[in-house]
């Protein structure tokens, strides 16, 4: 039997709630993730992707979907690097304002260290998410990604 603390990675990069959605972004970029766990004194308060913070903010800056790359991560970066330079300066500014807390999923699916890989792979795909929190006594210990579920298959 295969478990997911054998597969999960310990040093998870997560957000917290109060940081602005460029800062979100930075991070995520710079960690090369499309998605992290929101945790607030220890505890997991939701999830925020990469297409939640372009989701937020197309509909604040209201462009046209033809104006916007595809979903990839350099276009976080490229978003957070000229963020400054760009004509609609005024309207990123306040999009600076919009908190994690305010944008990211509050319905977050969980495993347990001790539960299977199998189990993390059925919720992943029942649920449709990417990468499922690890947590043990309420807290925070390991994240688990669908990449980390196929290391286990073929391992």
């Amino acid at each position: 039997m295969k478990y997911v603390k054998d597969y999960m990675n310990k040093k998870v990069v997560y957000l917290e709630p109060e940081m602005n959605i460029f800062e979100a972004a930075k991070l995520l970029a710079q960690h090369n993730i499309s998605g992290a766990p929101v945790v607030k004194n220890g505890k997991l308060v939701g999830m925020l992707s990469v297409s939640d913070i372009l989701k937020t903010i197309k509909k604040k800056i209201k462009i046209k979907e033809s104006e916007i790359p595809e979903f990839h991560l350099l276009t976080v970066t490229l978003l957070f690097t000229i963020k400054e330079k760009v004509e609609f300066t005024k309207y990123l500014e306040k999009v600076s304002k919009i908190k994690v807390k305010k944008i990211m999923s509050k319905i977050v699916y969980s495993v347990k260290p001790e539960d299977t890989v199998l189990k993390a792979a059925e919720i992943m795909e029942k649920h449709d998410v990417n990468r499922l929190p690890v947590v043990k006594d309420g807290k925070l210990v390991g994240i688990i990604a669908r990449a980390d579920i196929i290391r286990a298959l073929v391992e």
